[in-house]
């Protein structure tokens, strides 16, 4: 196992190799430095342009008519948008907007224009917050400035007229739907028009209505047949009762008020005077003022019907008849079965003609009962079609009012804010190239160069530098060391080597502090003074 003190030996080994050929290291880093300062230095100076805009996306009309209006995802178009800024049509407008198209003598060289502008410009955004920075290098401020501005015009405007844009495509779709479907939904009511006016003259009362008007009809015959029945049994009844009843009476009695049969004005109010008189009783003793009241009135009226009847028996007894006080001979009994038989021959030939009616309406239903099928199935149909027809242009008009209250709310104020947080610039000092960091990593691959060679050439051609390299590499003892006898030539050798060392990379070092104040105070090299230089 290598111990720590075999390894610090390794590499003041290697060391002192590079060391040794130190030579490799002067001509690496004077054949690297000054070659890639002079270069760095004739690069032309860029020029960067920014702007930062901020995108709103938070309206307040949004929850206000969330519902009513539709709306899109701001953040998703706003990021469409970003993503295909940069696409060729877009580049192109930017390029002649710019007037750099002018420089492009041909397709080709166009092209190099517009891959140059996709290269250069970058736009990038943040995270959390819609806070989008277009930037652009350019070989002047002036062009810079101006392609960061024309980005950003684009920009805004593409979010902007995209919303108008697809708005306006969207109800141009909804009123060329709602037109077909309006037309679509006029045939549709025509047809069903057509379809019950051709029904209604088959069948009265409409397909959907047969079942349920056969049944109202066959329910209204059999009552109508059973009224027949009850009406034929009373007049059988009626009939018999005649049969057994005397037509007339005799006259019994001279005495008019004992004939039966006779009757005069006051016998009804005798007789509700007398229902009156009976209900008051009840209620009431014979003191109590309505029932004297009745009864004197019921006593007045006796009074009055006693002197008509003593009338008329004068009349009778003049005369020896009482045909002129009415048939007085006939039987009232007979007479009232008399007219209720007429009465229920009369009913029973009326309902004998609803009878028939019904039954000629029974049986036109029953003969058009194997054309309900298909008529109810076509009208189904119809109804099916029509129905989803109508929901779908009351779906359609409610969309266009959504669409036209989204159009007014984006009149009113922008779903989408701008709001320019720096606006581009014209740019007074260089951003580019970086030549400070340039300088610094050509010095650093020029020394670092050298030593890699010194290296690699210390390994091919070593160097004996130590006693212990005879006792590792050759495996011998060494019993004791003699320095060469020309020391001081040797010595005066190694300083002289070493002063040029020195000095070349003395030179070299202050060429770079030189070059880096030149980058820190002038921001760049004075191209007056390359242009003489060169």
């Amino acid at each position: 196992m290598i111990g720590f003190q075999q390894v610090i030996d390794q590499v003041l080994t290697y060391l002192k190799g590079i060391w040794i050929k130190k030579r490799y290291v002067i001509i690496s880093s004077w054949l690297v430095c000054p070659i890639g300062w002079l270069y760095v230095v004739s690069l032309p100076d860029t020029y960067q342009s920014s702007a930062r805009v901020y995108v709103d996306t938070n309206s307040l009309l949004r929850p206000l008519l969330r519902g009513l209006a539709v709306y899109n995802n701001p953040e998703q178009q706003v990021s469409l948008v970003a993503r295909t800024l940069l696409s060729r049509p877009n580049l192109e407008k930017i390029a002649r907007e710019a007037d750099l198209d002018i420089k492009a003598k041909t397709a080709a060289e166009f092209d190099v224009v517009i891959n140059d502008l996709k290269e250069g410009i970058k736009l990038s955004s943040t995270r959390d917050a819609n806070i989008y920075t277009i930037s652009y290098t350019a070989g002047t401020p002036a062009l810079a400035q101006r392609i960061v501005q024309i980005t950003l015009n684009e920009f805004i405007e593409s979010n902007l007229g995209s919303t108008r844009k697809s708005s306006d495509s969207a109800e141009e779709f909804l009123e060329r739907q709602i037109s077909e479907y309006e037309t679509r939904l006029k045939e549709s009511e025509q047809r069903l028009a057509d379809f019950k006016r051709n029904q209604q003259q088959i069948l009265p009362g409409g397909a959907g209505d047969y079942y349920n008007q056969l049944k109202q009809e066959r329910e209204l015959l059999d009552q109508s047949r059973l009224r027949l029945l009850e009406l034929e049994s009373q007049l059988a009844s009626a009939q018999a009762q005649i049969a057994g009843e005397e037509p007339v009476f005799g006259l019994m009695t001279p005495e008019l008020s004992e004939v039966p049969g006779i009757s005069t004005q006051y016998d009804a109010r005798i007789t509700a005077m007398q229902t009156r008189l009976d209900e008051l009783l009840i209620r009431y003793t014979d003191q109590h003022p309505d029932v004297i009241k009745v009864k004197s009135l019921l006593e007045r009226l006796k009074e009055e019907r006693q002197e008509q009847l003593q009338s008329m028996s004068q009349v009778a007894q003049s005369t020896g008849s009482y045909n002129q006080f009415g048939n007085i001979n006939q039987n009232p009994v007979y007479q009232q079965m008399k007219i209720r038989a007429s009465n229920l021959e009369s009913e029973i030939a009326s309902i004998k003609v609803r009878v028939a009616n019904y039954q000629d309406k029974v049986r036109d239903l029953e003969d058009k009962i194997n054309l309900i099928p298909e008529m109810e199935a076509e009208f189904t149909g119809l109804n099916r079609d029509y129905g989803i027809t109508k929901a779908k242009y009351e779906e359609l008009l409610q969309r266009r009012e959504s669409a036209q209250l989204s159009r007014k709310a984006e009149a009113t104020t922008d779903d989408v804010q701008f709001r320019v947080i720096d606006p581009p610039v014209l740019p007074s000092k260089p951003s580019g190239p970086l030549r400070a960091v340039m300088y610094s990593a050509i010095l650093i691959i020029g020394f670092g160069l050298g030593v890699a060679v010194a290296f690699v050439v210390s390994q091919i051609n070593p160097v004996v530098v130590n006693y212990r390299q005879l006792v590792e590499h050759f495996n011998m003892p060494v019993i004791g060391a003699v320095s060469h006898r020309n020391v001081t030539h040797l010595q005066k050798v190694e300083r002289r080597r070493m002063a040029i060392f020195l000095t070349s990379s003395t030179v070299l070092l202050l060429a770079y502090l030189f070059l880096m104040w030149i980058e820190l105070v002038y921001g760049g090299f004075p191209r007056h003074l390359l242009g003489g230089l060169i």
